[in-house]
């Protein structure tokens, strides 16, 4: 049976702004670390992986933004590469018509869920991965 997990409450998502989680997920029975990011746009919340499709590189390596200048598209800061917010398709640099990997969100009673069979109760801190800054636990209903 699958389980719910919270990635943060609603409130924490702001209307243009992104928000980067590690979670933590079992792979061929090995625990790695699962970068995501989670915005909001037009009152609607969107997530993505956080891995660029051209290198699988996060988006925010080294810098730690994740808007181009005017605050319009998802940035690549490795490359430059362009992202439409709302469905993630690349339109401008080395990933050019690619997408970044979407992730399927459950609204439930003020919370931001996900449903995956791979998600462990850990939540990725202690899992190696450069430039990794988690902002939240994940826990389970």
């Amino acid at each position: 049976m699958s389980e719910l997990f919270v990635i943060c409450e609603t409130v924490e998502v702001q209307e243009e702004d992104v928000r980067s989680f590690v979670l933590a997920r079992t792979i061929d029975g090995k625990m790695e670390p699962w970068p995501i990011i989670v915005t909001r746009k037009g009152g609607k919340y969107l997530a993505y992986e956080n891995a660029c499709p051209h290198d699988s590189k996060r988006l925010d390596t080294g810098t730690g933004e994740f808007f181009d200048e005017e605050g319009n598209f998802l940035k690549c800061s490795a490359h430059g590469d362009l992202f439409d917010i709302e469905d993630g398709k690349c339109f401008i640099g080395p990933a050019k018509g690619k997408s970044l990997k979407p992730i399927e969100l459950i609204i439930d009673d003020g919370d931001i869920c996900i449903i995956d069979d791979t998600l462990t109760d850990e939540d990725g801190m202690h899992l190696e991965e450069p430039d990794a800054h988690p902002e939240v636990m994940i826990t389970s209903d």
